[in-house]
């Protein structure tokens, strides 16, 4: 009888113990009512095409389908409960398939493992990207233009990031030795450098073990490299000429596997089969609303200049009904979803975009705050136009997704997924709330590269999704499509949510992901000379009397006046993608320089009007001066000081000593001048590698030029590698500014040499 009591004691307490466990460990409950998450990775690379060349000019889709776009996906292999969305952008696939796979695959010897180099030559020599014909071509017989595209070229071969060179120090060294002004490089040091280009940029589980593509070829780099004990990686051989013809073709497996292992998770909303919904965008990544009205951008931009107004609503049409029939050619059905270039919106594409059959749309919360009705929560969808099958939207978490876009970069890739996951948590709904649906929205190529404590952030995304296939089982946290929450999915026990019973937005504010605005591509001066143009070219094509194709028409016969009027068209439409704006003004810079930026939208410009004679259409004579030769002030002009001609102005140049300062990706001034981002921390970007005004590449002193008028007060401050708009991590001195005068003439040069964190 004892016993018996005793045992009822210990269980009661086991009972009373286990209940206290669960109240207070918030991980251990089991919620009726789960939290879904949409998580979204945006894969983008610009138009490198030069038409007349007709090669790419730049490496990233190779480089990045290599190192991101297959093991993006392939990953979910070791998860099957988890569910995401990949978006793929239409120049992106295009690029992939036309002057990657379509031109190396035919040559590729699948038996041999190399690339037959004579034929491929013989056809499409010159026809992909610079470093395929450097790579296959003998070292003996570089010419000084590619000696050149491997050390000088602004994509040259050392455009790997800080954090991913210093993981192999033999890359490293060359890079360097290059940095201190030798550019004597040996036969060897040629050879290995070349392979090291396309070496480095492959996924580190290459490296590790054979891997089999989806397309049922492997790849196997095992004998070629291996991890050191540090961490770091070394090769195991002397690299030959045979190595560089073998690391082609180990580059072509992959990226012809990237489309099929993209087919091979895609769900099937008909059966609800499948982890991966794959959407798309407009087909030159234009900032869609700004075709349709470029004066939409006076509502969040409502104090800049802007050009004058640039509508075509007709081109917007244009770019969506492309890239769905693209889609369609590539993937065998039409996307469900899209997200509109940048984000961006406005009420004025939700037609477009329902005419085309898109059921959802995303953008950032900060689009939906300034939204009508107001004071909306971000983990809801909800539903624009008709009531009747209007379109859905939903708004990503803006703090979430900068987390791994930037925040994490420094951490241990499991205290990142921790801290994910404890953010999550916060949105899990109450029993007896509405279902939630929470967005998470980011590149998934970029951030990976400056991931200094996890190896291409392997261990932050592997240790996520055991996390979340945990919370999964426990009904705490379900991972969804859009697709698969709007349409339900009763393999999962996913109930539809149709758009008919989401909240109805009366009016979507008109923005992007940036700032809620679109003055990241529009306002600025050299952004505003980019839309004058554009303008101008649109309306000389629309008067030339050569009709815009109809989307999906074919080429007639090449080099036929109808062939040259489609190429006329396609370059204006190519013309109109976001990516040159980008790059415009003071707000964005790019690593190498914004000038080929600024050539290729001048070279689509020019073609507009060579196709449009060769087509037999009346254009007028059209000089269009590269825009950043009109604005000369480094590599950016800044908003407003360029109004003034730069005889008037002060050339200052702006220099911060970091010596022994850990610097992760840049130093960035911040001022009172629009051309020091009026007071936005991590805008302005100064360098350190021998450009814009800098005079030792690699010395430590961070350096800016920009032209201010003489006379004027300046105060300023610099950061360290923040986020942009976060003051952190920034000078010690918050209250105490730097001030200068500009005491010089103009046309003459004033220096303004700082210590970081010295007053």
């Amino acid at each position: 009888m004892y016993a018996i009591r005793l045992l009822t004691v210990l269980v009661g307490i086991t009972f009373i113990s286990s209940k206290l466990i669960a109240m207070h460990d918030p991980h251990q409950e089991k919620a009726k009512r789960p939290l879904y998450l949409n998580i979204i990775w945006h894969q983008h690379q610009p138009l490198y095409l030069d038409p007349e060349t007709d090669q790419l000019q730049g490496p990233w889709v190779r480089t990045h389908g290599t190192k991101d776009y297959y093991d993006m996906v392939s990953i979910l292999e070791r998860y099957p409960e988890i569910h995401v969305t990949v978006n793929l952008t239409s120049s992106l696939l295009f690029q992939l398939q036309e002057y990657y796979v379509a031109r190396l695959i035919p040559f590729l010897n699948t038996q041999q493992n190399r690339m037959r180099s004579a034929e491929y030559f013989e056809q499409y020599g010159g026809k992909t990207d610079p470093w395929i014909d450097i790579a296959l071509k003998p070292t003996t017989e570089l010419t000084e233009k590619d000696r050149s595209h491997l050390l000088r070229n602004t994509w040259n071969a050392f455009g790997v990031s800080d954090v991913m060179i210093e993981r192999f120090p033999a890359y490293n060294h060359l890079r360097g030795k290059l940095r201190t002004g030798d550019d004597k490089f040996a036969e060897q040091e040629l050879r290995d450098l070349k392979f090291w280009f396309f070496l480095a940029h492959f996924d580190p589980d290459f490296f590790d073990q054979p891997v089999q593509l989806a397309s049922g070829k492997v790849i196997d780099l095992t004998d070629l490299i291996g991890k050191m004990g540090d961490g770091t990686y070394g090769l195991k051989k002397r690299i030959t000429e045979d190595d560089c013809n073998r690391i082609v073709a180990e580059t072509a497996k992959v990226l012809e596997a990237i489309i099929p292992v993209h087919r091979k998770f895609m769900y099937d909303p008909a059966v609800g089969v499948g982890q991966l919904e794959v959407i798309t965008t407009p087909y030159y990544h234009p900032i869609l609303p700004l075709l349709v009205n470029s004066d939409l951008a006076r509502i969040g931009q409502p104090t800049e200049d802007l050009p004058g107004r640039f509508s075509f609503p007709e081109d917007a049409d244009a770019q969506v009904a492309k890239s769905v029939l693209y889609f369609r050619k590539l993937f065998g059905r039409a996307p469900a979803g899209m997200w509109p270039a940048e984000g961006s919106v406005a009420q004025e594409i939700v037609p477009i975009m329902q005419r085309h059959g898109i059921k959802w749309i995303a953008t950032d919360e900060k689009v939906l705050a300034r939204s009508r009705p107001g004071d909306q929560p971000k983990y809801f969808p909800y539903t624009l136009g008709d009531d009747d099958g209007g379109l859905a939207i939903v708004f990503r978490d803006t703090e979430l997704s900068d987390k791994i876009g930037f925040t994490y970069q420094d951490w241990e890739g499991d205290r990142a997924a921790d801290d994910f996951v404890e953010h999550v948590l916060r949105y899990v709904p109450d029993d007896d709330d509405q279902d939630r649906l929470l967005t998470v929205i980011l590149d998934g190529e970029n951030a990976w590269e400056w991931y200094r404590k996890d190896n291409d952030a392997k261990l932050f995304l592997n240790t996520l999704y055991e996390k979340l296939t945990n919370l999964q089982k426990n009904k705490r946290v379900i991972t969804v499509t859009p697709t698969e929450y709007i349409s339900g999915n009763p393999r999962r026990n996913i109930p539809p949510h149709p758009s008919q019973t989401m909240r109805k937005l009366e009016w979507l504010w008109p923005g992007s992901w940036i700032n809620a605005s679109y003055d990241t591509w529009i306002g600025e001066h050299e952004e505003n000379k980019g839309w004058e143009y554009l303008r101008m070219a649109r309306e000389d094509l629309g008067a030339s009397g050569i009709p815009a194709p109809t989307v999906g028409e074919e080429s007639s016969e090449k080099g036929s006046q109808r062939w040259y009027g489609v190429k006329a068209w396609e370059a204006m439409y190519a013309a109109e993608g976001s990516d040159w704006f980008w790059w415009y003004g003071t707000d964005q810079t790019a690593p190498g320089g914004d000038k080929p930026f600024d050539a290729a939208f001048i070279t689509l410009l020019n073609n507009v009007y060579r196709f449009a004679r060769l087509a037999g259409g009346t254009m007028p004579e059209r000089t269009f001066d590269p825009i950043l030769r009109t604005f000369p002030t480094g590599e950016k002009s800044g908003r407003g000081t360029m109004a003034q001609s730069v005889v008037d102005l002060v050339r200052v140049v702006f220099q911060c000593d970091v010596r022994g300062i850990d610097v992760r990706t840049a130093i960035y001034v911040a001022g009172n001048h629009d051309v020091l981002g009026s007071w936005q921390p991590n805008l302005v970007r100064m360098f350190d590698d021998g450009t814009n005004g800098d005079m030792a590449s690699a010395d430590g002193i961070w350096t800016l030029e920009v032209y201010l008028p003489p006379g004027a007060t300046i105060e300023y401050k610099f950061t360290n590698s923040g986020t942009r708009g976060v003051w952190s991590p920034s000078e010690e001195f918050p209250i105490l500014n730097r001030k200068a005068t500009i005491d010089k003439n103009p046309g003459e040069r004033m220096i303004l040499l700082d210590r970081f964190g010295k007053m």
